[in-house]
């Protein structure tokens, strides 16, 4: 999408508007993405790093070789929603911690959860939620739980409110660094540990988001 039609979307205020109109500009549908989206499971659940940003960047590689719908992998999309939570819980079993893959899949399939466009229709970013589904699986909280529920809750809220301080038009994958640096951070601080070095710099795929935030962004090499 060039930057004209980048403005004109901004204008589509309605969901199903908003939705079907920047996907159509990139010959797509909601339909394309519904059908990708199980892909996901067997990829994540069977790589095997312990640092959860290289993880990451090898999942979006792998996924980018399953995409049919069009020449190349959106930049963007909700598959980022799942991965999050679903990429911290793989991290942390290749660890050594006591997760194993049924908890990776049920990280995924809560993050497939939460609708394409969250961040600026909900006020609540997929990727900062992955987070939050994390927390939930290493405290096996539910609903009815009270200090589980409220920890999860936090853990979601710190990830929101970086993102938002990053400012700037969606990006998914500046999104994922930021709630991968606070899980590493946070997590190792209860002995939750995972290999990897920084994140500073590391976005290998600027290139490919028309309005990516460059010299603002901390992934974006210097």
């Amino acid at each position: 999408m060039d930057e004209e039609q980048f403005e004109a979307c901004k204008n589509r205020s309605s969901y199903d508007d908003f939705m079907g109109s920047t996907l159509a500009l990139s010959g797509l549908s909601m339909d394309d993405y519904k059908a990708f989206m199980p892909k996901i499971f067997g990829i994540v659940v069977a790589r095997g790093e312990k640092d959860p940003y290289i993880l990451y960047e090898n999942v979006i590689k792998d996924l980018r070789k399953e995409w049919t719908a069009s020449p190349q992998l959106p930049f963007h999309g909700p598959w980022h929603h799942g991965l999050v939570g679903g990429i911290i819980i793989a991290a942390l079993r290749n660890n050594g911690h006591d997760f194993n893959d049924n908890d990776v899949t049920e990280a995924l399939k809560r993050g497939l959860m939460i609708p394409a466009g969250g961040c600026g229709f909900l006020g609540i970013c997929g990727a900062a939620a992955g987070l939050g589904i994390a927390s939930s699986i290493i405290n096996r909280s539910t609903p009815f739980h009270d200090k589980e529920r409220s920890i999860a809750l936090e853990m979601s809220s710190k990830a929101i409110k970086m993102i938002s301080r990053l400012g700037g038009p969606r990006c998914c994958a500046m999104s994922t660094y930021a709630t991968l640096d606070i899980a590493k951070r946070d997590l190792g601080s209860i002995g939750l540990d995972m290999e990897g070095g920084s994140s500073s710099g590391r976005c290998a795929d600027n290139k490919l988001n028309p309005q990516c935030h460059k010299e603002r962004c901390p992934y974006y090499p210097r």
